[in-house]
């Protein structure tokens, strides 16, 4: 169904082709920017060029706006990259479009949205990468014997596999870890077997995306290597897998796409029909355009509403939690709780952009959302983090269309990565008290209750959708390496109820039915 439209030229024509944005991310405030010309061809698509530069696209004057193209911004808003920091003009970014993503059916949404947009001559690199420390123990230590035929070779010494070290490798040599072996063995390992352990990677890549998309003939499939225990591989068989789908055909024309998202993004927070220059215009205000989904029908016949199979048992009124008011329901999946639900939810550009950012930023596992049409989940939870309001916000939102404000968050925490930790300890002193964690490494709950309830008001602070949830609040927790950010969960319950609704969003019009069109 059609929602609204991206009105391309009549942007370019208001703001003379050039695009002006701020990107918040990582804790900044930076400013993108772009210039671009274009002429239109007789068939009214727009051919656009940034200024001095020499990559052409091919852009409708207007992009219609369905279900699945408003959830690939919310998906790309979570999974996208938004830009590095230009060295030499500190505070700009320049954005080059890529997604971190590694479920098949999502890279395939990702492309056939972005060719939705650039419907010219774009093409995409499809990465994985690794560290060689996974190939050391293990399922990679079994996958690189079978490669050499069952029987590894013998370690060779660092000086016959690298003659000559770089600055990395000296680097790589004198860092400390509490692992079996030298440095110098790890580092002769990868070396050794680097192009044998690329050809499994690349192999298993490309058998991955044979699932769900065919090779155009720009298009490649790359692997890359690690040197052994970077990032979250701090042991033999350790896996720090990442996953990247590079845009190509595209270069320059980040900006233009990020200012497409934003002004998605801020038409729906606001609920505002025209988007603030523009560039966006819905059928009517967001809130108020899409399919009017009746819940229970929905989940009584519709392909979307079975999960493994099997279907809810759906009632109004006359039981223990059931509302009086007619807008209503009472639903309860076998083996699952009772819950409230509202009796109609509309799939409007709020609810398909949550779509898409849960897909990119749910704590869900991916594969189990969406092999739940095939087989019974297993495992299912509802969760989210963000480090900032406006995600949290559209989320909340979401859940409140189908769920009683109350069942939509069991409890909330504040995740604090290492580099932060200053502040944390700071935040003790002016308490007078010290800063005590949990866990066996330190990285488990705070056990200081000044510094959490600092962080809390803090936290309230920056993300005010919080407030009424205030009280649910639970701990802080130091991990990771990041920006502060804000996790909450629900109750499982919610999962069965919201997930197919979410997926119909993303999928309906692509696949009548997900067993069928979903590759699991």
């Amino acid at each position: 169904m059609k929602l609204g439209e991206i009105r391309v030229k009549e942007f370019l024509d208001r703001t003379n082709s050039k695009v002006r944005g701020r990107l918040v991310s990582d804790a900044k405030i930076r400013a993108y920017s772009a210039d671009y010309i274009y002429t239109q061809a007789a068939n009214g698509l727009l051919h656009i060029t940034p200024t001095g530069g020499r990559t052409t696209v091919t852009v409708s004057p207007i992009i219609d706006l369905d279900e699945a193209l408003v959830a690939f911004f919310g998906f790309y808003s979570g999974d996208g990259a938004k830009g590095s920091e230009e060295s030499r003009n500190l505070g700009t970014v320049s954005v080059n479009l890529s997604i971190s993503q590694s479920e098949p059916n999502l890279i395939r949404f990702s492309v056939e949205q972005f060719r939705k947009i650039f419907p010219g001559a774009i093409h995409f690199t499809f990465s994985l990468g690794e560290d060689s420390a996974y190939f050391m123990a293990g399922e990679g230590l079994d996958r690189l014997k079978a490669y050499y035929g069952g029987t590894l070779p013998a370690l060779r010494p660092l000086a016959s596999v690298r003659a000559k070290l770089d600055a990395a490798d000296e680097r790589f040599l004198l860092e400390r870890r509490n692992v079996p072996g030298t440095n110098a063995e790890h580092l002769a390992f990868y070396y050794q077997h680097k192009e044998a352990m690329r050809a499994i990677l690349k192999k298993q890549k490309e058998r991955e995306i044979g699932r769900t998309l065919t090779l155009g003939p720009e298009d490649r499939v790359v692997a890359s290597l690690r040197r052994p225990f970077k990032k979250g591989a701090r042991e033999p068989g350790g896996t720090s897998r990442a996953d990247e789908t590079h845009v190509g055909g595209v270069t320059g024309f980040g900006e233009l796409f990020l200012k497409m998202l934003h002004e998605v993004e801020s038409s729906v927070l606001e609920d505002e029909q025209i988007s603030t220059q523009g560039l966006i215009m819905w059928n009517d205000v967001p809130s108020k355009v899409g399919e009017l989904v009746d819940v229970k029908q929905f989940f009584m016949s519709h392909p979307y509403g079975a999960i493994g199979r099997t279907r809810p048992v759906i009632t109004s009124g006359n039981t223990l939690f059931a509302s009086a008011a007619s807008d209503t329901l009472c639903g309860q999946w076998p083996k699952s709780k009772e819950i409230r639900l509202k009796a109609t939810v509309r799939i409007n550009p709020s609810w398909c952009y949550t779509a898409g950012l849960y897909l990119a930023e749910g704590t869900t596992s991916k594969d189990e959302m969406l092999a739940m049409y095939a087989r019974a989940p297993n495992g299912f939870g509802l969760g989210f983090t963000s480090s900032e309001n406006t995600s949290l916000e559209l989320l909340l939102r979401s859940l409140q269309m189908l769920f009683q404000p109350e069942d939509c968050l069991d409890a909330w925490k504040v995740k604090v990565g290492s580099q932060y930790f200053p502040e944390l300890v700071v935040i003790g002193l002016k308490n007078g008290v010290p800063m005590l964690r949990g866990g066996a490494s330190g990285n488990g709950k705070m056990r200081t209750m000044e510094i959490s309830l600092a962080i809390r008001d803090w936290a309230l602070g920056v993300a005010s959708c919080l407030i009424p949830y205030a009280e649910k609040y639970s701990h802080v927790e130091p991990t990771g390496a990041g920006v502060a950010r804000i996790d909450f969960w629900a109750s499982s319950t919610l999962c069965r109820w919201y997930f197919p609704l979410l997926l119909y969003a993303v999928f309906g019009a692509t696949f009548a039915d997900p067993v069928n069109g979903l590759s699991v």
